[in-house]
């Protein structure tokens, strides 16, 4: 009862937020369904990735213990939104600058989620160390160049599915100024707020809890501890290639997504590969060639 009764309580604390952000969500699956039922399996595809994105501060939520406000929220599920719905009915080509407030949107979420994501790791893990001035010029950086990520795949787009995305080089520079701008906008504010002190943890802006014990940051804890113990054994196997084979065996070995015919034939090759190794060893032509002369004598 409890955990229904503060729900009720953030929807009227941010009402507008909370029915506009619900409400854009509904407008994807709307446009999912009837994209899959008209053949159009590629719009189809792209907007269910676009409904995954909007969930992502529910998963930051469930596995990292982040708590992000509703505004966070909207702006990440207006941007998807803005993008997907206006390219399947065209707004792009028929309402004027709609491709440059698109891009400065979009862009100035991306610069929240960095500056977010930075602040997370700066004051809560033992992950970096970045004064305010780094944040403002990471976010920065990171949005231009998301910028430039999205330019290739819209030229992309065009080329592979036959789209009208780009519309020459003045649109292009013109989208990659919005980003900047935008991307300068909220480096700038989060520098200066946090060079004041004025953390984003008050109220409930920002909840954070206990990252560290969460299951997300476990887990990902565990991979980087098996990645960076294949790189020590890979480091060692170059001074020993028996090592870097047991190595590789291994991996083959507990391995899910190779069948065991598979298996098999990787050990028929190692297994040619040692034949090979002893017919050609020259320390044993050298024995042999002691025992001939051996004999003779």
């Amino acid at each position: 009862m409890s955990s229904l009764a503060n729900k009720i309580k953030i929807s009227r604390e941010y009402n507008f937020e909370f029915y506009l952000s619900y409400g854009l969500k509904g407008l994807l699956v709307v446009m999912a369904i009837f994209t899959f039922f008209r053949g159009e399996f590629t719009w189809f595809i792209g907007t269910l990735f676009s409904i995954y994105i909007t969930s992502l501060p529910t998963i930051m939520k469930r596995d990292y213990d982040v708590t992000l406000p509703l505004i966070f929220d909207l702006a990440i599920t207006a941007s998807i939104s803005l993008h997907v719905i206006g390219g399947y009915v065209d707004f792009y080509t028929y309402i004027g600058g709609y491709d440059h407030v698109t891009h400065f949107i979009s862009s100035a979420t991306i610069s929240l989620i960095a500056v977010t994501t930075l602040y997370i790791m700066n004051f809560h893990t033992k992950l970096i160390s970045l004064p305010p001035l780094g944040f403002g010029l990471v976010a920065i950086f990171f949005t231009m160049s998301m910028g430039v990520v999205w330019e290739f795949l819209e030229w992309g787009t065009d080329i592979f599915l036959g789209t009208s995305l780009q519309h020459g080089l003045q649109d292009t520079m013109v989208d990659l100024l919005f980003d900047t701008l935008a991307g300068s906008i909220v480096g700038t504010i989060a520098s200066i707020r946090l060079r004041k002190g004025e953390f984003f943890e008050h109220g409930s802006f920002l909840e954070i809890g206990d990252i560290e014990n969460s299951v997300g940051y476990k887990h990902w804890k565990e991979i980087a501890s098996k990645d960076r113990k294949i790189g020590e054994n890979i480091a060692i196997s170059l001074k020993d290639p028996n090592i870097l084979e047991n190595i590789l065996n291994n991996i083959v070995e507990e391995s899910k997504h190779i069948s065991e015919r598979q298996k098999e034939a990787w050990k028929k090759i190692m297994n040619d590969i040692k034949d090979d190794e002893d017919d050609n060893d020259p320390v044993d032509d050298h024995d042999s060639d002691d025992d001939c002369d051996h004999d003779q004598d």
